[in-house]
């Protein structure tokens, strides 16, 4: 029944959620002869005539194209009406042996690079990725282009020349020899080339990002993840502080290591490094244990640390299904990604498959820097420069809440589904939707409702940080309405109401300086 409700209340309004929809604009096909010159005469419509009978409509706002919108598709002078889209033009790499890297497609990566391949903001921000591993041929055709490169350091002059402890740190810094230089490690190899192999070189394969900086780590324990944490966090603490002049802008780091039957009381200084990078605005994808079974219950370190800065990852195999030596859990694995028969570096500029939990979690850190280089919005800018926290958490949440739903992770995780990072980006965009935008509620059904009632509101986006407060017949405010976003564009909200007693009551979405109210009576 529930499905049926939605179906049709989004009858009519609903588009593919990853078209560019251009809501100010319609492309209106008039019937042969028609009068139409009393429409294309209204006030505040621009027109322009692109083909025979066929007229290009601007409109002030998303509200009156809208609401134009229903008119003309009711009006007999009109064969069709539709709304304006940006296309999308097709990017592949050429790289000849990403023919073997169809995971690629499968998490989202093929239609996320016709808006950005990575690399950099759309201000020209070089956007850098750590990597915790046991060693990286650094001089691998495929990745030494990609491997970022410390502005404060002079190579090979054996000088510490910014200072931070570390002479020579170029590309990061082997914390188990205490050196600059990493061994041509298999593991590590394997996973900087899902990362950030040069893409669209003609060379190997390709990378989550095309043009990634990685900054590596050689690592064995526990200490040595902590110090590579610290040194994460000086570069970008040092990147904020000095105006992006110095430093590196990091974003995300990756974990495809950790410790089985542990949890994160059993390390409580290596637990709470996750917040300190989160506070500086850096996400951490870490795979759960190569063990099929349930990690919260049996712990698994680091997946099983609470912060909302670390995303738990599993594996899927070629058929979506949750690999059978994967682990799982509701509470700490947060999604899957398709890491089984993936193709990536090996040493030696040599290539080869790569599988396993390992392999899962670099698809959600590259998805972490893509989405930096994806939106280009006043509301992302601000919150890089004032709130690092804030930006990150709306990159987990963009990743988490446009999952591809797969009925073997279910209950396995706490998402339920698989990576996509091309819907994730469409969501980012939502919410990177101007302040400005006008905001009313356009529909509430059903109305009574009992258990769940769908809101349909006049905006093509709200914010991550939207709410939906309650109140009761006497204004009283009861807090804020469980919801769940069911479309886009405009946008249809889910409100669960079944805690609500029989009455009548008001609800007011408030998203930043927007504010919309409705009534509705609960059964």
């Amino acid at each position: 029944m529930r499905l049926f409700l939605v179906l049709c209340l989004l009858l009519g309004v609903a588009a593919s959620a990853r078209a560019q929809r251009i809501a100010t604009e319609l492309i209106c096909a008039w019937q042969p002869g028609a009068n139409y010159a009393k429409v294309l005469s209204l006030s505040r419509v621009e027109t322009e005539s692109i083909a025979e009978n066929i007229t290009l409509l601007r409109f002030p706002d998303a509200i009156s194209a809208t609401g134009r919108l229903a008119s003309l598709q009711k009006d007999s002078r009109v064969s069709a009406v539709q709304y304006n889209y940006r296309v999308q033009f097709r990017r592949l790499p050429d790289d000849p042996l990403y023919i073997r890297q169809e995971n690629m497609q499968r998490s989202g990566f093929e239609e996320a690079w016709d808006l950005t391949t990575g690399g950099r903001t759309p201000d020209g921000v070089p956007i850098v990725t750590a990597v915790l591993d046991a060693g990286f041929d650094t001089g691998h055709e495929d990745l030494a282009p990609n491997l970022w490169n410390n502005p404060g350091e002079i190579p090979d002059d054996g000088i510490d020349n910014d200072d931070n402890g570390y002479v020579d740190d170029r590309t990061g810094w082997n914390m188990v020899t205490d050196a600059p230089e990493h061994p041509a490690n298999i593991h590590g190899t394997a996973v900087a080339g899902l990362l950030g192999a040069r893409g669209h070189n003609g060379i190997g394969v390709s990378g989550t990002n095309w043009n990634a900086q990685l900054m590596l780590f050689t690592i064995s324990n526990v200490a040595d993840i902590i110090e590579a944490y610290q040194y994460i966090i000086d570069q970008r603490r040092l990147f904020r502080t000095s105006g992006g002049r110095q430093g590196a802008f990091v974003v995300s780091t990756n974990a495809s290591f950790g410790i089985e039957d542990a949890t994160c009381d059993d390390f409580p200084v290596w637990g709470s490094m996750y917040d300190r990078l989160g506070e500086e605005g850096i996400l951490t994808a870490a795979s759960v244990a190569n063990v099929g079974r349930d990690a919260d219950l049996a712990g698994d370190m680091a997946i099983d640390c609470p912060s909302n800065f670390l995303i738990g990852v599993t594996n899927v195999d070629e058929d979506d299904v949750l690999f059978t030596s994967s682990g799982y859990g509701r509470i700490n694995v947060d999604l899957a990604a398709p890491g089984e028969a993936s193709y990536t570096t090996r040493p030696d500029n040599d290539y080869g498959s790569f599988g396993s939990t390992s392999a899962a979690a670099p698809y959600i850190t590259g998805a972490i820097s893509l989405l930096y280089a994806s939106s280009d919005c006043d509301r992302l800018r601000m919150l890089i420069r004032d709130d690092p926290s804030g930006a990150a958490l709306l990159m987990r949440r963009a990743i988490l809440e446009s999952v591809r739903p797969a009925p073997s992770l279910a209950s396995n995780t706490a998402t339920g589904g698989i990576l996509d990072v091309a819907a994730a980006q469409v969501l980012l965009l939502e919410n990177c939707a101007s302040d400005d935008e006008p905001l009313a509620v356009d529909l509430l059904f059903p109305n009574p409702a009992m258990e769940f009632l769908y809101l349909r509101t006049t905006a093509t986006s709200l914010s991550a940080e939207a709410l939906v407060w309650m109140y009761d017949v006497t204004g009283r405010k009861l807090g804020t309405a469980e919801t769940k976003r069911v479309q886009t564009d405009p946008v249809v909200l889910e409100l669960n109401i079944s805690d609500l007693a029989a009455g009548y009551y008001l609800l007011q979405i408030v998203d930043g300086p927007r504010r919309a109210t409705a009534n509705f009576i609960k059964w």
